[in-house]
């Protein structure tokens, strides 16, 4: 517990400064102080300990029983009474039946060879009849109405989410009039032009899905009541009904209760001259030791895809349609740094953030590195000083506008441990660009605007545990001038050009995602995720100074 609420404190303010060589060493040996061990009992007399010894040398050694077998039997019978075929059932069996005078009905059954529950499974199938297994005890309850109360550990809370990509190319002006005997009027709007849009949302409520559900299982005749805030469903149906409604609350919880991990590295490569192109992933494969899948949908590798060159000759024809500038794979080997240095062979890898999250089952998680700005927006109204007129100030609107790194993740995971992930990583950097606008005899307008640069991608990618996704290809493209001139010659106008030259430089850059899943099924994976975490702060190396 000491090294877990160590590691908390550590993460929260990791993120907001560095904590220099001190704070480091500090921490270092807070981590490797042992927790404190139980107190230790003093062992009993030496008398006592031979005493013990003699006893359990007397007593004879006990032979392991064989385990014992469910006895099986055949039942035959035809349109018998129910209540009396039960009390048969256990006959010559170490089971005890106990059936409620309320059971009626006949049975016409047929079975081979088979034991008491398996018996008593097959009529419940076939006609409803319910039962309890309590040790060596089977009861059959009445078939009339019962009340049940049941626990729920579940979030009194309604969460929703959304997330949306758009790509507007600009606008149009549209206008529109009407007209009448007594006048006319006429206006005009503008419309937004957008060549592709992703919109993906979410509302979980799991209280109210809960109560619906239930409701549907007990059908007219029952009745349900969900109290969130105490987490207790009380249910009042028929037997047959609190079978299903027990099964469903079941799953329904174990499934709510999966949870994962999800570490992210966001890298910018500043690509070298040889890989003006992209990424040649097909070096990431090292001798088959880093296998890939198409869109890390088939993390078995099947389809197979061609591991010859950039995105566009990897994917070939098994996208249709021409290869975008978008993939995605997925990497049986849970390395990152095995995948990052061979990037680094690519071109100056730079590591933008390193989030690292955990949520469970289809709930969306959301980080977010970075500063809102305010830029304006809109200018209305006021008026310039008249004669016995005060000037009025114009109204100024604001909005704020996100720089940096946001990730958006939500998880969904099935029973194979597979994981789904709708995936919206987004960089962004928003500065300002002040824009001039000849007004004629009324001056210049000048109109602080908001310039937006944006990397971002929405996508849906399926992997297994442990296993990375990469989502990259988002290429960006910067262009400079070097100029190089000699002290003082060069400055001279006109004739200084002739002691210098300028040369103009591009740079390439491609942004990558990756994506490391891990699931959490006990305590001992937050032990191994926790003692990770401590070998990456004891390696981790302080910038150096500058002076």
């Amino acid at each position: 517990m000491h090294k877990h609420i160590v590691l908390a404190v550590l993460v929260l303010t990791g993120c907001a400064s560095p904590f220099g060589k001190a704070g480091k060493d500090a921490l270092n040996a807070a981590l490797e102080t042992p927790a404190p061990q139980p107190m230790q009992i003093a062992p009993p007399p030496a008398a006592v300990q031979q005493a013990v010894m003699d006893a359990v040398r007397v007593v004879p050694p006990v032979t392991s029983k064989p385990a014992s077998t469910e006895p099986r039997f055949n039942l035959t019978v035809n349109n018998a009474k129910a209540s009396e075929v039960f009390m048969g059932m256990v006959t010559g069996t170490p089971y005890s039946m106990l059936v409620h005078p309320d059971v009626t009905g006949t049975l016409t059954l047929n079975l081979k060879n088979v034991t008491v529950p398996e018996a008593m499974e097959a009529v419940r199938a076939l006609y409803g009849y319910e039962y309890e297994v309590q040790g060596k005890r089977i009861i059959v309850p009445s078939p009339a109405m019962q009340t049940r109360i049941y626990q729920l550990n579940a979030l009194a809370m309604q969460r929703k989410g959304m997330s949306d990509m758009r790509v507007v190319s600009g606008s149009v002006s549209t206008s529109g009039g009407s007209g009448g005997s007594s006048g006319s009027a006429s206006g005009s709007a503008s419309k937004s032009l957008e060549t592709s849009s992703v919109q993906t949302s979410t509302d979980s409520n799991y209280w109210e899905e809960v109560g619906t559900s239930l409701k549907a299982l007990v059908g007219e005749a029952g009745s349900v009541v969900v109290s969130a805030q105490s987490g207790i469903v009380i249910v009042k149906a028929a037997p047959a009904s609190l079978y299903m409604v027990e099964k469903y609350l079941r799953a329904s919880e174990l499934v709510s209760a999966r949870q994962v991990m999800l570490e992210a590295k966001i890298l910018e490569v500043q690509l070298n001259d040889g890989y003006q192109s992209g990424i040649n992933w097909a070096t990431l494969q090292q001798g088959g030791k880093l296998k890939i899948g198409v869109n890390g949908l088939n993390p078995d590798g099947t389809p197979p895809i061609n591991l010859g060159g950039t995105v566009a000759q990897m994917l070939g024809g098994l996208i249709p349609g021409p290869t975008g500038s978008l993939f995605g794979l997925a990497f049986n080997d849970g390395d990152f740094g095995a995948v990052i240095n061979l990037i680094k062979s690519q071109g100056t890898v730079h590591v933008l953030s390193s989030p690292r999250i955990a949520t469970i089952n289809n709930q969306k998680a959301v980080l977010k590195v970075g500063t809102d700005d305010f830029f304006v927006t809109a200018v209305t109204g006021g008026t310039v000083a008249a004669l016995g007129v005060p000037a009025m100030p114009p109204n100024v609107v604001v909005q704020p506008f996100f720089s940096g790194i946001a990730l958006d993740v939500t998880p969904q995971i099935d029973d194979r441990d597979n994981i789904t992930l709708h995936v919206r990583p987004s960089v962004s950097s928003v500065t300002e660009n002040r824009k001039t606008i000849n007004l004629g005899q009324l001056g210049d307008l000048i109109l602080p605007l908001a310039s937006s640069s944006i990397s971002e991608t929405d996508s849906v990618v399926r992997l297994k545990d442990g296993h990375i996704v990469a989502i990259g290809g988002l290429m960006s493209q910067s262009f400079g001038d070097d100029k190089n001139r000699i002290p003082v010659l060069g400055d001279i106008p006109v004739v200084g050009q002739l002691f210098g030259n300028t040369s103009q430089n591009s740079q390439k850059r491609e942004l990558v995602v990756l994506i490391k899943t891990t699931l959490i099924r006990d305590s001992q994976d937050w032990d191994r995720d926790l003692a990770a975490t401590q070998r990456r702060f004891q390696n981790y190396e302080l910038p150096q100074s500058q002076p």
